[in-house]
């Protein structure tokens, strides 16, 4: 397949927003087999199931600066102290070959778009924050003071969808995924796309 028939997707969420759990489901999709997913670097620790080269890869805060001195990175960012980045021979390695699916913040979509203006930038809307809080304690990773900080700073990240081609309202996971399909197997466009999240839900969840 030539190169400029692939397709390059970006998936954001708040933190807790669910798009890992439903970016697991899509590549369990037979329409998946030509699709790859990016795998960033991180410095955060392990958590229980992390799998390496699967979920990240894992570098000491050493290793991943000397990564960025050698300008390795598509993008980086801190976040909650930790370092998160894509390198630029991950995607070039991936992208040859495969539609390709990035799962990252506002910062690293908003960098991927620069560089590669075709990308689709994809945005998990969480119904409420309060239903965001409920993930947030069954994830049973943070502590009170923490999520409260995640439900912060989710405030700032949805204030930045508004520059996303798709808003996915992730109220139920099936409906989710099947917006998702939608996207990345039917290629439906952004004009096409019927979005179930209204400029009132995302005034209210950015207040």
């Amino acid at each position: 397949m030539p190169e400029n028939l692939h397709k390059l997707f970006v998936i954001s969420s708040p933190s807790g927003g669910g798009k890992t759990s439903l970016i697991n489901k899509l590549f369990e999709d037979s329409r998946s087999l030509d699709f790859e997913k990016s795998i960033s670097d991180t410095t955060r620790q392990k958590r229980q199931g992390d799998v390496e080269g699967i979920d990240y890869y894992f570098l000491s805060e050493k290793d991943f600066k000397e990564k960025i001195q050698k300008e390795e990175y598509v993008e980086y960012a801190t976040v909650f102290k930790n370092f998160y980045g894509t390198s630029k021979r991950e995607i070039k390695k991936k992208f040859k070959n495969s539609n390709l699916v990035l799962e990252l913040d506002w910062q690293g979509a908003y960098a991927v778009k620069k560089l590669y203006d075709d990308a689709q930038l994809i945005f998990l809307v969480p119904p409420s924050l309060k239903d965001l809080k409920k993930r947030l304690i069954s994830r049973n990773l943070d502590s009170p003071e923490s999520i409260e900080k995640r439900l912060s700073e989710a405030k700032k990240e949805i204030s930045k969808s508004e520059k996303y081609d798709f808003l996915v309202l992730n109220d139920d996971f099936e409906k989710a995924l099947e917006d998702l399909s939608l996207i990345l197997f039917e290629r439906i466009s952004a004009f096409d796309y019927d979005s179930r999240v209204s400029k009132d839900l995302i005034k209210r969840l950015v207040e």
